[in-house]
């Protein structure tokens, strides 16, 4: 079997490497690779996955039938798949399109060219955390990218297991720090709370929204069991879209609304309305720019107060919007 030497560099550290022609057969799924790990967390929560199961999920995935078909047309691999051992560390979905072509080949000398796959070996000795850091190379910063899910449970573990800080891994993904927190915080609450995630990635992507949310940053700070409860509502599907919950604080801060939603099950939805028919300022820009001018007014500072008092220019300001506020009370039969 001919080989060559070939190198990559990981942390300023050459790994030397070997390429070569393995059997389809003598090769397994790494189930520690983002993108399995993401398949079997979704359909076999107990991780029970056998080499069969993963290879029949990643076969209903849109993108693997599409590479079948890609490799098929090249007559072969564009770039080889990574090898451990007999482990496949990056190039799952290659392996699964080669044993559905060797499934499907007509003759034997299909069957045969199908058979072996073309493979780049790193030594045995290679640690995972090199393993980690080679795949964020390749699929956060340049091949194909994983899903966000992917990603987050990537991070998390460069953070959990290998001890990277988020500034660290921020440099090693290029994402700034704070996405790379609110990606490690989401996956942890998804990881305590026993979500799965959905090949959608809508959970994961609720969860993200909620947790890099501001109004809800603040929510948490005064109530966190309030913030439970929504990590809870998505994990019961009360969303249809991840998006949504970019309204909950809508909902959180209206007493009604929020006991609809948290307390009487209410829909997200028909809660949503109780608290846009209390506060029109949700739904109309007019009353949303009168309620930020009456908030202003209300923590007007003293400092503040005291700069008018000396300014005529700013007075006259001040007096136009108590002018105009009077007219509108008075047509509208306020007063």
């Amino acid at each position: 079997m001919k080989s060559k030497n070939n190198i990559i560099v990981v942390d300023s550290k050459e790994i030397s490497t070997q390429i070569r022609e393995i059997s389809i057969f003598d090769l397994t799924f790494w189930t520690e690779n983002p993108r399995i790990d993401s398949i079997i967390k979704e359909r076999f929560p107990l991780g029970n996955a056998t080499e069969n199961d993963i290879e029949q999920s990643l076969w209903e995935l849109d993108s693997v039938k599409e590479l079948y078909q890609d490799i098929k047309l090249n007559g072969g691999l564009i770039d080889e798949i990574l090898v451990k051992g007999t482990i496949v560390l990056e190039g799952n979905s290659r392996l699964c399109a080669y044993r559905n072509l060797y499934k499907r080949a007509v003759n034997h000398e299909e069957r045969e060219k199908w058979s072996r796959i073309r493979a780049r070996v790193i030594p045995d000795e290679t640690s995972n955390e090199t393993i980690f850091t080679i795949l964020g190379t390749w699929h956060i910063k340049g091949k194909s990218e994983w899903k966000t899910f992917e990603k987050a449970s990537y991070i998390y573990k460069m953070n959990n297991v290998y001890g990277k800080t988020t500034k660290e891994i921020a440099n090693m993904v290029k994402h700034s720090e704070t996405e790379v927190k609110n990606m490690i915080e989401t996956y942890t609450l998804m990881k305590n709370k026993g979500i799965a995630e959905t090949s959608e990635q809508r959970k994961f992507s609720a969860i993200y929204e909620i947790v890099k949310n501001r109004e809800l940053k603040r929510i948490k700070e005064e109530d966190p069991s309030i913030f439970d409860k929504c990590i809870d509502a998505v994990k019961d599907n009360k969303f249809e879209r991840a998006e949504a919950v970019r309204d909950l604080p809508k909902i959180i801060n209206d007493k009604k609304a929020k006991k609809a939603f948290f307390e009487e099950e209410e829909s997200f939805l028909d809660a949503l309305d109780i608290a846009k028919a209390r506060h029109p300022e949700h739904e109309d820009s007019f009353y949303s720019q009168v309620r930020k001018v009456v908030n202003i007014l209300k923590s007007c500072p003293a400092k503040r107060i005291e700069e008018i008092k000396l300014d005529s220019n700013k007075k006259y300001i001040i007096k136009s919007l108590y002018t105009e506020a009077g007219k509108l009370c008075k047509k509208t039969g306020i007063i």
